[in-house]
């Protein structure tokens, strides 16, 4: 079979890239200041309130500066 020619390193790398880039999403997702996020096509759809989070960073921010 093909898969056979292949060994655990290769399919350690091919886990490891799709992690990565999966980690990658969820960051932009996370950074971005658009209200509305699509990924994938519309798989994946995320409705921030921007205002809330920006506010709720500025305090964070506040506070561990003092």
């Amino acid at each position: 079979m093909w898969y056979s020619e292949f060994n655990g390193t290769f399919w350690i790398t091919i886990a490891t890239l799709l992690t990565g880039s999966l980690a990658l999403c969820v960051r932009y997702c996370l950074r971005s200041k658009c209200e509305d996020v699509n990924l994938c096509c519309g798989m994946i759809r995320i409705h921030r309130e921007v205002e809330l989070e920006s506010e709720i960073s500025d305090i964070e921010i506040n506070n561990n500066n003092i």
